[in-house]
């Protein structure tokens, strides 16, 4: 999608409704601005308060990918009390 938009005062430019809606923004959003070779690129981000970083650890991520790549293929444990959960875990640990 290209559209024609027109810089305004104080450097505003007015998002076009189509690109608003493909990339499901909405007021108050945070776009990240780039210019590289002579283009501007505006991509949507998400703003992680500094004490939530921690989940997006290459450690924590790499343990929520494996997650959910064993609940795709069946592979979750169902436990009925947190102690049996415990003692698999323990299991494991033993194994390991």
């Amino acid at each position: 999608m290209t559209s024609l938009v027109k810089l305004r005062s104080r450097a505003q430019v007015t998002l076009p409704k189509e690109a608003v809606k493909e990339l499901h923004l909405k007021e108050g959003d945070n776009l990240s601005v780039e210019v590289d070779k002579g283009k501007v690129i505006i991509t949507p981000v998400a703003v992680i308060p500094k004490d939530e970083l921690w989940a997006w650890s290459p450690k924590i991520r790499s343990a929520i990918e494996k997650g959910k790549d064993e609940a795709k293929k069946g592979k979750l444990n169902e436990y009925n009390t947190v102690e049996d959960l415990w003692n698999d875990l323990h299991v494991a640990e033993t194994e390991d």
